[in-house]
């Protein structure tokens, strides 16, 4: 989730300082009135608005169009790869700062538990902002949310403060439970459709090499540094590499490019359209270079077919190559400069 988030996607820093000092106003507020201890409080604030930012600011590649989550059997999985470390990472801090700030580790934990369940039913529900509702992240995150409570609990020991939960912490954690566990569980049961999957594992030397060649075509020998992970699913066997300057897929073993998306090289700014004699002009002119994407690409829909052209139809004013048709159709976009902006197959 987190190395995921983070690539290219540098509007969540300052998506993440206005949540910091939302939810730090009003933590102060709350210390203030309720006598909870400053500094942990304004920690907490921090924490949650991290955990907000990373998890629910849309990402540049967008989404599918399915409210779906991904299951998988082997919840360990999530803790032998890096991004099920940094997930867990992520909620350790709201933990911990979480029973140092409220001193009631029952209703923390309920409300990690909470959290992470609400957090990954809303990417399921929203797959606009372009993250996946999957059990593996799932459980990193209640396990590092729990971990955090736990040191919390150490801390409080340390400092012979009270662990034990009273009357009204089990009242509390209690209607937590009821106000978010029923509408995940009834949006889980009712709203999204799970999927088997055994999720995303870390890259073999073999897939590592292959993700190589096809970060040298696709972007350049000087591209930079990239990171290749395998996913797994019914019927899915596919490689997801992501770098500074896009991410795309292939499957395994046979190396056929699935989707690609490049990272927009102006984020945020609308270009204008063009006229439709100049656009029309515009897409002949990188015609070749789209056939020559096909012709590398996708064997026999290259030099010599005849692609279905929508000038200015493309992603930020590009220009649209629809190669075969109906269920075999896949499109490759290509800017008026000829830079590759983003295939697969498109609505």
């Amino acid at each position: 989730m987190i190395r995921a988030a983070l690539n290219g996607n540098t509007g969540m820093i300052p998506a993440f300082l206005v949540l910091a000092l939302l939810l730090g106003a009003v933590g102060h507020r709350l210390a203030r009135r309720h006598g909870l201890p400053l500094l942990p409080t304004l920690l907490l604030a921090a924490a949650l608005a991290g955990e907000l930012a990373v998890t629910l600011y849309p990402t540049f590649s967008g989404g599918g169009t399915q409210a779906v989550c991904g299951w998988s059997d082997d919840l360990a999985l999530a803790f032998r790869t890096e991004q099920g470390r940094l997930n867990l990472l992520m909620y350790a801090p709201i933990g911990l700062f979480g029973v140092l700030a409220l001193g009631r580790p029952l209703a923390v934990s309920c409300g990690v538990l909470g959290l992470t369940a609400a957090t990954e039913t809303a990417q399921g529900l929203i797959p606009a902002v372009g993250r996946a509702c999957d059990s593996s992240d799932l459980a990193a995150n209640a396990a590092g949310g729990l971990l955090g409570v736990l040191l919390g609990v150490v801390v409080r020991l340390a400092l012979r403060r009270r662990v034990a939960p009273d009357r009204a912490e089990w009242r509390a954690a209690g209607l937590l439970v009821a106000a978010v566990g029923v509408p995940v569980l009834l949006l889980q049961s009712f709203v999204l459709t799970w999927t088997g999957t055994t999720g995303a594992v870390e890259a073999t030397p073999e897939q590592e090499q292959l993700a190589r060649q096809d970060v040298a075509l696709l972007f350049g020998p000087d591209a930079g540094a990239f990171r290749t992970q395998r996913w797994t699913g019914e019927g899915v066997d596919q490689l997801v590499v992501d770098l500074d300057k896009g991410t795309f897929t292939v499957d395994w073993p046979s190396g056929r490019l699935r989707t690609l998306m490049t990272v927009p090289d102006r984020p945020g700014v609308e270009r204008p359209a063009a006229p439709a004699t100049e656009a029309a002009a515009a897409a002949q002119a990188v015609r070749g270079a789209a056939d020559a994407f096909a012709a590398r690409w996708l064997p026999g829909r290259g030099a010599g077919t005849e692609p279905r052209v929508v000038p200015g139809g493309g992603r930020d004013g590009s220009h649209r190559f629809t190669y075969g048709t109906g269920a075999d159709e896949l499109s490759v976009d290509i800017a008026s400069d000829g830079r590759l902006v983003q295939f697969g197959t498109m609505p």
